[in-house]
């Protein structure tokens, strides 16, 4: 089972719970009889002795479930948080894999007769997962650039071929806010369109209008995360921290580095491509490495230089391109093309590193006024991609995309 579905799976035991809690409070136990209460993964499915193993999430112990007697089966469609739209069920329904929550009374430390079970199918809950996971691959991102909590509106600076747009997306009671926190950036909880400011990554599911300058959302994922291009200044004795000088505003930001922290160097054949493909007319300084040993910008470019990063793989998991809602860069450079030829780049330790040295940073504002971030991605070697396009240096990072912020939800 991946990563990504057990995380989904621990997600929804909440889930369950509460929805169990509605059941048992119209089948209440009597008080001085309170009602085991089992909650897991089912292992294994005995048809012929009425009985199932569940293997509880809690204590990783096992358990053998009767359900010959049980009065209410009930099934619940991923992300339900009652048995409002639950169905009834009979045993021979249950399979390898569901996950249940369990009510009744153990007979002996390892058995427990069911009075109670509602279940959460693993086909439902992977349908729903890759179903989420195609949602946000279709998602629009952008940076917030203008808000109206009267009106429910929040305006999104996002990246197309033909260079920034603006994108209206309107919200209402119906929307579910979720965000990235600095102290968890890789695990989201649910928010509220209060908590969005100016300058954050947002990337929303949702309805477009025709022309795409108007999205009714569904979901707003936010996250105080921030792109940047610099130049180091000072690296920290124990390489947990950089002392950079932001190419935009031309002020300083520290960086802190944890064991997250993925810092890389671009080769230089790659660092050219991607230069080329930010701008197809950049032409590298007599002797410099070429991708492919030279070749018309764009094409020959963008074939040796996905070589050597060990190929581009079409699509990725869930960082999203330029060709499509919230991409980046120009000549059809898609962010989760970079991002994808980034992830084979090896990384390198900070003594790598030196003063003076070009760097794209993404991060996590730790101050409002985003003086300091906690890195999730450092790129070295992009002087050539800066040199592509001096007009942009203070923006440029931007073009990464949302690869290394926003991750998809678990």
């Amino acid at each position: 089972m991946s990563k990504n579905l057990l995380r989904t799976l621990g997600s929804l035991t909440v889930i369950l719970a509460s929805a169990f809690c509605a059941f048992a409070q119209d089948t209440p136990a009597p008080a001085k009889q309170p009602l085991d209460h089992v909650l897991g993964a089912i292992t294994a499915v005995d048809a012929s002795a009425h009985t199932v193993t569940v293997l509880e999430d809690k204590t990783a112990a096992s358990y053998t479930i009767q359900l010959a007697d049980t009065k209410s089966l009930l099934k619940v469609e991923p992300g339900a948080k009652d048995l409002t739209t639950a169905q009834r069920i009979t045993a021979d329904d249950l399979q390898i894999g569901d996950r249940v929550d369990v009510r009744g009374k153990k007979t002996d430390p390892n058995t427990l007769v069911a009075r109670g079970l509602v279940l959460m199918s693993a086909r439902d809950l992977q349908k729903a997962h890759q179903e989420q996971a195609a949602a946000w691959q279709k998602a629009t991102a952008g940076t917030v650039s203008a808000l109206d909590a009267a009106a429910g509106a929040i305006t999104l600076n996002t990246r197309t071929p033909d260079g920034p747009k603006p994108v209206t997306i309107e919200t209402s009671k119906i929307t579910e806010f979720t965000r990235y926190s600095p102290d968890t950036p890789k695990t989201p909880a649910p928010s509220q369109l209060t908590l969005i400011q100016v300058g954050d990554q947002v990337r929303v599911i949702g309805d477009k209008s025709e022309d795409g300058a108007t999205i009714k959302a569904q979901r707003v994922y936010s996250g105080a995360f921030r792109t940047l291009s610099a130049t180091i200044t000072s690296i920290g004795p124990d390489g947990k921290s950089l002392i950079v000088k932001d190419l935009a505003t031309k002020k300083p930001v520290e960086i802190s580095l944890n064991d997250d922290s993925a810092v890389r160097k671009l080769p230089p054949p790659m660092a050219t491509m991607l230069a080329r493909r930010f701008n197809p007319n950049y032409k590298p300084p007599d002797g410099a490495a070429t991708p492919g040993g030279g070749g018309t910008p764009g094409g020959g470019a963008s074939a040796s230089g996905n070589g050597a990063a060990g190929g581009n793989g079409g699509g990725g998991n869930w960082q999203r391109g330029a060709g499509g809602p919230g991409g980046g860069g120009g000549g059809g450079m898609r962010s989760g093309d970079i991002s994808q030829m980034l992830e084979r780049v090896p990384k390198i330790p900070t003594s790598d590193l030196k003063p003076g040295d070009a760097l794209v940073v993404s991060g996590v504002a730790l101050r409002p006024d985003n003086s300091k971030l906690l890195a999730t991605g450092v790129i070295a070697g992009v002087e050539p991609i800066l040199q592509s396009a001096p007009q942009r240096q203070g923006t440029v990072g931007g073009d990464w995309g949302l690869g290394g912020e926003l991750a998809a939800p678990q």
